[in-house]
């Protein structure tokens, strides 16, 4: 079974989901899943996790994600982007130097509105899915850091103003931008969103999907498949020997002490033969898996 995961860009005009289905059923992959939901109407990378890839999911280093986002004044939508109906105007389009200015406030740890037409769960459905329904409900403000935001790009005449942001993982996007128009008194929406990163993934070697789909052969997919450990750059490893690795295919504990003394992680994977077999935890030098893959040694 081929493992790993994938670095995809996704196009405009579909779902996260419906984008892992195709790829699912193309290749005919047992399991399937991803980290960082791409609304529709935004494009870039979306990072997929590939068979015994998607037990490392909670793992992946998710710290930043760098956004290049168009915003359109004047206007505001209710879902705060282009798909969304128009329910308020002004004619107010702010200028250079008053966003550069006001932007400024927004860089460090902030507060921010989630969308009501988000991913975010509600009482175990998703907020857009209540939203479209027209049922009424609230949303909890959330913390989340602003590494850094700038204009990439204005025009008063086009009434459009680009930005690029790193920030943290789970910021909204949508929310900054509706919360800058805020700020300088106007009205916006994001006209367009592009996550050129999102942690150990760019865009710089991200497929299109289009491409992805046109493989003729299943091995053309699975030669630009990341290994599990590179992806996990950021966790310590253990190497195990044949005999550790039956212990922990069963679910057992076992002792490290001999070969890395008494350490104690959180989080650490265990090793074989450069085949991440597992993840868990150290404690005074004893492994204890709580994530097992199924690898073909």
């Amino acid at each position: 079974m081929i493992n790993g995961w994938f670095n995809l860009y996704k196009p405009q005009g579909y779902t996260s989901a419906y984008c892992l289905n195709l790829i699912k059923k193309r290749f005919n992959l047992n399991k399937i899943g991803h980290i960082g939901t791409l609304d529709p109407m935004a494009e870039g990378v979306l990072p997929i996790a590939i068979n015994e890839a998607t037990k490392t999911i909670s793992y992946i280093n998710k710290n930043k994600k760098t956004y290049l986002f168009e915003v359109k004044w004047g206007s505001k939508t209710d879902t705060m982007d282009s798909d969304g109906e128009i329910i308020d105007k002004i004619e107010f389009v702010p200028e250079k130097k008053k966003i550069e200015k006001a932007i400024k406030c927004f860089v460090g740890t902030i507060e921010q509105l989630p969308p009501k037409f988000s991913a975010k769960k509600i009482n175990g459905k998703r907020a857009y899915q209540l939203a479209r329904a027209g049922i009424e409900f609230d949303l909890d403000k959330i913390k989340k850091k602003i590494y850094g935001i700038k204009i990439v790009d204005h025009s008063n005449k086009e009434k459009k103003t680009t930005f690029l942001t790193v920030c943290e993982s789970g910021t909204y996007v949508r929310s900054l931008s509706q919360d800058i128009s805020n700020k300088l008194n106007s009205m916006c929406y994001c006209s367009k969103i592009l996550r050129l990163r999102d942690g150990f993934f760019s865009k710089n070697n991200a497929l299109p999907l289009e491409k992805v789909l046109n493989f003729r052969e299943n091995d053309e997919f699975f030669k630009y498949l990341l290994d599990i450990k590179s992806v996990l750059y950021h966790i310590p490893s253990i190497k195990i020997n044949d005999k550790k690795l039956k212990l922990i295919k069963n679910g057992m504990k076992v002792s490290m002490l001999e070969e890395v003394g008494s350490i104690e992680h959180k989080k650490i994977l265990a090793d074989y033969h450069e085949n991440v077999v597992a993840l868990g935890s150290m404690q005074n030098g004893i492994f204890y898996p709580k994530r097992v893959l199924n690898i073909n040694e």
